[in-house]
């Protein structure tokens, strides 16, 4: 079985036009930072920039490749398809499906992903909150998603329904019934935390997560709880949290 780390990048934000390419930290961009931390926990795996075939993204090829990973370019808004024929080119059985608008992403917790999937395969593997929900129905931006080629050539099958084509996973999550679903559990300090917001579609969460990034960096970083009680140090990072979720869901 071959593994494969598929980002899922695009310019075409309607909400914020470019913004994985915005200077973030410094001149890196957010999909420097994101690429950069996946190669360094997996070296040696197949690392694929899935983008899409618009003029505009031609950027983003030259991003992979002057970052030293694979580009695969396919349809835009059909993004299933994207990823069947991203796994086909590159050969891949399975993938860690990762969205490139979440900077304090966790690569490390792409191992215990594979690992669960290595123990108990399913279609899908994802971490989970104790209501049954996978974190990428959250605001988090902490985690990835494991699924396999035949599992997503398995959607294509039964529906061409556009949430279902545009939003790769979502099919075997929300029916569990037809595909094989398994939600780790959360560390307790995440548990439940709905009110945390580390993923980016507005400007107001890019200017919020680039100081949060900036005071992480300068704390020299850590993992998920570093991350957690520095934000509890400043109260009005978790209120512009707030603020954001209730922009971002009206």
């Amino acid at each position: 079985m071959k593994d494969g780390i598929v980002i899922q990048a695009r310019t075409g934000s309607t909400r914020l036009h470019n913004k994985i390419l915005l200077p973030f930290d410094g001149e890196r961009c957010i999909l420097d930072i994101l690429i950069g931390n996946i190669k360094a926990a997996f070296p040696e795996m197949c690392i694929v920039l899935a983008t899409t075939v618009r003029k505009q993204d031609d950027v983003l090829e030259e991003t992979a490749r002057k970052l030293g990973i694979h580009c695969f370019r396919g349809d835009e808004d059909n993004v299933l398809d994207r990823f069947i024929k991203a796994g086909e080119a590159f050969g891949l059985d399975r993938m860690v499906r990762v969205c490139s608008d979440n900077p304090f992403l966790q690569p490390d917790s792409f191992k215990t992903l594979l690992n669960a999937h290595d123990e108990l395969p399913a279609d899908y593997v994802a971490f989970g909150f104790e209501d049954g929900r996978p974190t990428i129905k959250s605001h988090l931006g902490l985690f990835a998603e494991v699924t396999t080629l035949d599992a997503l050539k398995r959607i294509v099958k039964v529906t061409q329904e556009k949430l279902y084509v545009e939003h790769v996973t979502i099919y075997m999550y929300t029916h569990p019934e037809e595909f094989s679903v398994r939600l780790l559990p959360l560390p307790d300090y995440l548990e439940g935390r709905f009110d945390l917001r580390f993923t980016l579609d507005t400007m107001d969460d890019f200017t919020l997560l680039q100081n949060l990034y900036a005071d992480f960096k300068a704390i020299n970083g850590g993992g998920v709880s570093e991350l957690l009680q520095l934000v509890k140090q400043h109260p009005d990072y978790r209120a512009k949290m707030l603020e954001n979720i209730a922009k971002n869901e009206k």
